[in-house]
């Protein structure tokens, strides 16, 4: 029988780092930033205060609605949303660190950045709202303004 060895938060943050990195984003601010000509895509982390386990966000940030925004932190992104975990057909938004295995973290942030992240990257932000048409509901006014969806 194989036991499971909890995850820690250091090897969690470590290996999350290597994974989005082989993405091309750059780690600052205790934040992952992808930078493009018109958009800064974000990844934080947020501690659960309940569990042993992370919530992994992720933000778009217009360039043209934040002058002189290098690094944004996630509230002042106009699109924002979580990243699900899913192990054995079960879904949520906690990456639990006392089950996941160091595979299940890598194929569940995987699956996540190249369906939410990468089309967007590819797209532009218009993407989000096709993959989540319900996502106008979180959108910020200014965006909805700017793309004339307001």
């Amino acid at each position: 029988m194989v036991v499971k060895v909890p995850m820690d938060n250091t090897e969690f943050k470590k290996e999350l780092q290597k994974i989005v990195n082989d993405y091309g984003f750059i780690y600052c601010k205790k934040k992952y930033y992808y930078d493009l000509e018109k958009m800064t895509v974000l990844i934080n982390l947020q501690k659960s205060n309940y569990e042993n386990s992370y919530y992994v966000n992720y933000g778009f940030c217009i360039k043209d609605l934040h002058d002189g925004v290098e690094y944004p932190k996630i509230n002042e992104c106009d699109l924002t949303g979580r990243f699900f975990y899913e192990v054995n057909g079960e879904k949520d938004f906690k990456y639990p660190l006392d089950i996941i295995s160091n595979d299940e973290l890598k194929t569940n942030l995987e699956y996540n950045i190249n369906s939410i992240i990468i089309p967007v990257i590819n797209e532009g932000v218009n993407k989000y709202f096709e993959l989540f048409p319900e996502a106008i509901y979180v959108a910020t006014l200014k965006l909805k303004k700017y793309l004339g969806m307001a």
